[in-house]
């Protein structure tokens, strides 16, 4: 071969030389495992529900990252889901056969409970707890308009030409509405109802962390677009209460788990408090297999419990993040003769 045709050969594609490598079973063999890899991907917009779904514990130490730095303090840290993504095989079953319950699309739900918005006000909220000063932003987000001319749909981002930045903003302008307002989307539309509340049936309003903070669980895959995809549109913000709690240990008391398995459910609020979440039962019972030994839980669902057997794990109904913190510092010193710190105020 002459120099010449050596470089040409070097400015081969990968995909040219891999045809020329590729035998017809060998060819045969690939298209069939690409297959099978396709047919056990979950579809990320779907999530299978039914009367009796299962729960699933996952590992949060190690896995959640706040702005670069890796969440891992002491002990191990589960969050707790119920259901799961559909694999294709199986909607392309139910498609052929049919079913009376087919999976539900994530894609309906409010946006600002996927984990671009919950993980870091969740973390935000941690690190407040943990004395950090931090200014959160609001989301308001409506749907079921009153008036036909209303989009069914909206994330408004001003009232009568007071821009939504935060909380108080939101009420602020809300309190000097008069017979009619106006608001603006974020699409940049404006419009203009009858006042002096928003003209919508369902009114959702969020804290969101400041901007900036990036937070999510994942690690350094939870930057690639099929992972950010897939968890932005099928997971909810049910494990606010876990990312919060687990952040402020990694910066206030990295042992405050130490030489414990703490599991957890529950949403976080801009104020701390824990609010319900769905699929009680199902995540305790995940819980339990995974070998928690406390399951953190909101008080509000304490009878959704009853008949539950936890076993050796300690169920613990908390109000608020402060409740989880003092629990795991008091039974902490409970279990330790040497002290340590103290429960949080």
């Amino acid at each position: 071969m002459s120099r010449g045709e050596r470089r040409g050969a070097h400015r081969d594609s990968p995909w040219q030389r891999l045809r020329r490598r590729l035998t017809v079973p060998r060819a045969t063999a690939l298209l069939v495992a690409m297959a099978v890899v396709i047919a056990i991907l979950p579809v990320p917009w779907l999530h299978v529900v039914g009367d009796d779904p299962p729960g699933w514990a996952w590992r949060l130490d190690g896995r959640m990252v706040v702005d670069g730095q890796v969440m891992d303090p002491a002990g191990r840290w589960s969050w707790l889901t119920v259901g799961r993504p559909p694999m294709v095989y199986e909607t392309a079953l139910d498609a052929f056969r049919g079913t009376e319950e087919p999976p539900r699309d994530m894609r309906i739900g409010p946006a600002g409970s996927r984990p671009a918005q919950s993980e870091p006000l969740a973390a935000a909220i941690g690190l407040r707890q943990a004395g950090i000063e931090l200014q959160l932003g609001v989301f308001v987000e409506v749907a079921e308009p009153r008036f036909e001319w209303l989009p069914p749909h909206a994330v408004i981002t001003e009232i009568d030409g007071v821009g939504l930045a935060t909380r108080a903003q939101y009420d602020a302008a809300l309190e000097a509405a008069a017979e009619s307002l106006a608001f603006t989307t974020a699409t940049g539309e404006t419009f203009s109802a009858p006042g002096p509340e928003l003209p919508y049936d369902h009114v959702r309003v969020i804290d969101l962390a400041p901007q900036g903070l990036e937070a999510g669980i994942g690690g350094r895959w939870s930057r690639l677009a099929p992972v950010a995809w897939f968890r932005s549109l099928s997971l909810g913000s049910s494990h606010g209460m876990m990312v919060a709690l687990l952040t402020y240990s990694q910066v206030a008391d990295p042992d405050l788990a130490a030489g414990r398995h703490v599991a957890g459910t529950g949403g976080i609020r801009g104020d701390g408090t824990v609010s319900r979440i769905g699929g009680l039962p199902a995540k305790a019972e995940a819980a339990r297999r995974a070998g928690a030994d406390v399951l953190l839980f909101p008080a509000s669902q304490i009878g959704d419990l009853e008949d539950f057997d936890p076993g050796f794990m300690e169920l613990v109904p908390v109000e608020t993040l402060a409740d989880a913190i003092n629990h795991l510092a008091l039974t902490r010193l409970a279990g330790d003769q040497d002290g340590g710190t103290g429960p949080v105020r």
